[in-house]
């Protein structure tokens, strides 16, 4: 089991996405927004975006790996298994929400 740093040289526990999606009936799209905790502290705020799915949860996954959150890893792994086999507590969650500005 390995140990993450926050680039603030705190040790990362857990990590939580609250995510919210929307889809467009007009043409057939769904978006998302995220905000991303690190240790019960709110870092960063995805705003809204394209994609479908757990899409928010890969997006937050990349955003803490290109600020030093997590190490970038050499394969694509998923979130959770990534932090699962690193010691780190992952939460995920996603409302859909019927209007765009609800994102």
């Amino acid at each position: 089991m390995t140990t993450e740093l926050l680039a603030t040289f705190e040790l990362v526990q857990n990590i939580i996405v609250v995510g919210r999606r929307w889809f467009e009936r007009t043409n057939g799209n769904t978006y998302h927004s995220a905000e991303i905790y690190v240790n019960g502290r709110m870092v960063h705020k995805i705003g809204f975006t394209y994609g479908y799915g757990s899409q928010y949860e890969w997006n937050a996954f990349e955003w803490l790996k290109t600020n030093g959150y997590i190490k970038t890893l050499p394969y694509r792994c998923c979130p959770s298994t990534y932090c699962r086999e690193n010691g780190i507590v992952w939460n995920s969650t996603v409302t859909d929400v019927k209007r765009k500005r609800d994102l």
